[in-house]
């Protein structure tokens, strides 16, 4: 005989099995479908041209200690609308060298690797990124001054300087993720210009407010 049915814990017992049957579902969904509602056009795309931190006072950095002490976030490729954390949530200033640009990026930024020192292998770099001038004129007056820096009609065909132009740069803090291989423990980037030495290289100024010469 079947057991008698009383209103109440009927009712619990078909919620349950709703709940349990779409769990079940959202188990089975594959990542790309369950990430639907994430419709960046690029990698973290409202991070990286977010004009909201410009206004904060920016922190002292250096490139070497960037290289050895700032710690990798966690966020991988799959991470396309993942927020600021941590240390994005600062406004940073450094001065570098500048090695190479990239002005033709598919996204429209400049693309910008910096070593410590004019002499420091290239690969010892991080990268600086200053976005489209339609995204603010904060970003307009950021190219300009690096243009009136750099003389960018004589980069190379790769984007090299023809000589290392000392240059300091004042921005959001950005762990670029994208680079990082979405497994456990892999110890480099890849792809990430010139700037693969460690995850830590991963670190960017993204978006960069404004470019100054160094001071001395």
């Amino acid at each position: 005989m079947a057991p008698r049915c009383y209103p109440r814990t009927c009712g619990s017992a078909r919620s349950g099995g709703i709940i349990c049957f779409a769990l079940s579902w959202l188990i089975l969904l594959p990542c790309g479908a369950r990430g639907q509602t994430c419709r960046e056009p690029h990698y973290r795309w409202s991070e990286k041209i977010d004009t909201a931190l410009a206004a904060l006072p920016a922190t002292p950095a250096d490139i070497a200690g960037i290289l050895t002490s700032w710690a990798p976030r966690s966020v991988a490729r799959t991470d396309m609308c993942a927020p600021r954390a941590g240390r994005e949530d600062s406004v940073f200033v450094l001065t570098g060298w500048v090695r190479r640009i990239q002005l033709h990026e598919s996204d429209g930024d400049w693309h910008i690797e910096l070593t410590a020192a004019a002499s420091a292998p290239v690969t010892e770099c991080i990268i600086v990124e200053i976005p489209a001038e339609r995204y603010g004129a904060v970003y307009r007056a950021a190219r300009a001054a690096l243009a009136a820096l750099v003389d960018t009609t004589r980069l190379s065909a790769r984007g090299e300087a023809a000589a290392p132009v000392q240059v300091r740069f004042t921005g959001a803090a950005f762990f670029d993720g994208y680079h990082q291989l979405p497994w456990p423990g892999a110890p480099r980037p890849v792809l990430h210009g010139h700037c693969n030495a460690s995850l830590r290289a991963l670190w960017e100024l993204h978006p960069v407010y404004k470019v100054e010469p160094p001071r001395r």
